[in-house]
């Protein structure tokens, strides 16, 4: 039987596998391969790592392990299944895989799969990066419990999840991170040449245009380093801008403010009195499509509303209804704004 039950020291066993399949992920030296045999001879600690390595295995994200593992053990296998092993369709290994994994990461996994809007992605919290494509958003669990929110466009890089130490690297785009807390094992964020280090918390980090960097704080409590010093520490609901020079400007969000400012994690963008040419710019990020405003006075005009993100059709449909503007697609295929054809799209 495959009941956790059976082994009451199991949840220890799974938190203590998944730091031994991130630092597989790096390759191990022989000292830690003998230590790995030494810490599998306990039964519930090689049943842990057979649980996690079979679904790490099945979606080809961790290669080191499959001398220890050449076959997914059977346990993991759903019930019912063919009594021939070679009969088994790989799907149904998957599933198992993650549903124990399920009983590890709790809530985290749990809700990866209700906010994943991305069809066909599959939980690769082992993995060492994670992409999105324009107009894809997706959640991805970490082994540690923490979870990924990755924003359109973007790519993050987990550098070490570690005993010591977890390390991530924001190479473009945005993401938000809800830290599980670990005082032994520090949860940094790398990006735009700062550190974000989470002190029990949750943020947001975006990379901006010409190289600026915006954090914001949605949980508790964060610390900005920079250099080999520390550029301030902020709380929930503030923010921090850096610019290029590595100037930084400090200020608050509420509670409104910071659920607009976050909208796009449900799908949605949120605009409250932006002048309408930094709001297709802003929506532009989650589409191919571009726009051009034809009229130059409707540059400032202020808007606001909720917007689904990437839909285009239902965003010039809200500025006809709402605001009163019209929009043509140019024979360029650029989508005009305003009342006459304009040969320029926004940058």
């Amino acid at each position: 039987m495959s009941n956790v039950a059976d082994f009451p020291d199991l949840p220890r066993a799974r938190e203590e596998a998944a730091e031994w399949i991130a630092r597989a992920s790096r390759g191990l030296t022989a000292e830690e391969r003998a230590e790995l045999d030494r810490w599998r001879a306990s039964p519930a600690n090689a049943r842990a790592l057979e649980q996690l390595s079979a679904l790490w295995k099945e979606m080809d994200v961790l290669r080191e392990l499959s001398s220890i593992f050449p076959e997914p053990p059977a346990e993991v296998v759903a019930a019912p299944a063919p009594t021939s092993a070679s009969a088994r369709p790989r799907r149904y290994a998957i599933a198992a895989a993650l549903a124990l994994v399920t009983l590890a990461t709790g809530f985290a996994l749990q809700h990866y799969f209700a906010a994943d809007r991305s069809p066909g992605i599959a939980a690769r919290a082992a993995s060492s990066e994670f992409t999105t494509v324009v107009g894809e958003q997706r959640n991805v669990p970490l082994p540690d419990g923490s979870v990924l929110a990755i924003n359109t466009a973007s790519q993050v890089q987990v550098v070490a999840l570690g005993s010591q130490s977890r390390e991530l690297r924001l190479v473009r785009g945005e993401a938000h991170f809800t830290v599980a807390h670990d005082a032994a094992r520090p949860f940094r964020v790398t990006a735009g040449g700062h550190v974000v280090q989470a002190l029990g918390t949750a943020f947001d980090v975006k990379l901006l245009a010409g190289g600026g960097l915006e954090v914001i704080v949605t949980e508790g409590h964060v610390r900005l380093l920079s250099g080999n010093g520390s550029v301030g520490d902020l709380l929930k609901g503030q923010f921090m801008l850096i610019d290029t020079d590595g100037q930084s400007r400090v200020g608050e969000l509420g509670d409104d403010a910071l659920a607009s400012r976050l909208a796009w994690r449900n799908g949605m963008l949120a605009f409250q009195g932006e002048p309408l040419a930094d709001a297709l710019r802003e929506f532009s990020r989650y589409t191919n499509e571009r726009f051009a405003i034809t009229d130059p006075r409707l540059r400032e005009l202020r808007i606001g509303g909720y917007f689904t993100a990437g839909d285009t059709d239902a965003l010039r449909d809200a500025l006809r209804t709402n605001f009163g503007i019209a929009s043509r697609r140019g024979t360029d295929g650029v989508i005009q704004i305003g009342p006459e054809p304009g040969p320029a799209a926004l940058q």
